[in-house]
């Protein structure tokens, strides 16, 4: 709780992974991937509870051990390819509402494919967003450095090069262009009656919370995997 106001975390953790399969329970560093963000939430000062969403009870059983909420498995056809992770917010919240008789005022997202945050970063988010009264919702962003559009060019059909939006090809110096940031999977958090209203976290009075580069790798291959194990041994383990 912060502020009178009561958290719940969702960690959305479906088993039916293409890319990796398995992924939110492949071994991290020692613990299965979804670990990593059921303590964080644990460990966080103001979230009241933590719910994994997930149609496994493999899943379900790993996610108890470690810790987090399992009221329920996730029915298939929220499960699929084609499901939105809007799907089984909404649905973990009508769970909690319908049979638990259980609200929460705010939503807080940890993505299980987003290991790298640390417990500041959920405690801070909660803080920014509410000294911002202004402001319904903050979500995880990162400055982009090499795909900024500065640098990004299109390919013709004649497959010669134009720049996207550096026409003339002018030299341009990092120092010199302008901030552009991309959404990444850190932290999404968001008043519970807006997210259902609006079903996004991303609208026009959402924050961003700026992570840095290292902390915005998520889990889609194996490749992504083995970057995020030598993070997580340089910038978590090693602290």
């Amino acid at each position: 709780m912060y502020q009178n106001k009561t958290f719940l975390a969702i960690i959305p953790a479906r088993s039916g992974s293409k890319g990796l399969p398995n992924k939110n329970i492949k071994n991290l560093c020692g613990k299965p991937l979804m670990a990593w963000s059921i303590e964080a939430g644990l460990q966080s000062k103001y979230i009241d509870e933590v719910v994994v969403s997930t149609d496994s009870e493999e899943y379900a059983k790993i996610a108890r051990e470690h810790g987090a909420q399992v009221p329920f498995l996730r029915p298939m056809e929220l499960s699929l390819d084609t499901s939105t992770t809007f799907d089984s917010i909404k649905h973990t919240i009508d769970f909690y509402k319908n049979q638990l008789n259980k609200t929460f005022d705010y939503i807080v997202l940890l993505e299980p494919t987003s290991p790298l945050r640390e417990v500041k970063d959920i405690d801070q988010a909660i803080e920014i967003l509410f000294l911002n009264q202004n402001t319904e919702a903050i979500v995880g962003i990162c400055k982009t450095e090499s795909q900024n559009p500065a640098f990004l060019i299109n390919l013709t059909h004649t497959n010669t090069i134009e720049g996207y939006t550096n026409k003339n090809f002018k030299p341009i110096r990092r120092q010199e262009i302008e901030d552009v940031y991309f959404f990444e999977g850190t932290i999404y958090i968001s008043k519970t009656e807006i997210l259902l209203q609006k079903q996004n976290f991303y609208h026009h009075k959402t924050m961003g919370y700026i992570v840095p580069k290292w902390k915005s790798l998520e889990v889609d291959d194996e490749d992504d995997f083995l970057m995020i194990e030598t993070m997580m041994k340089k910038h978590i383990l090693k602290n």
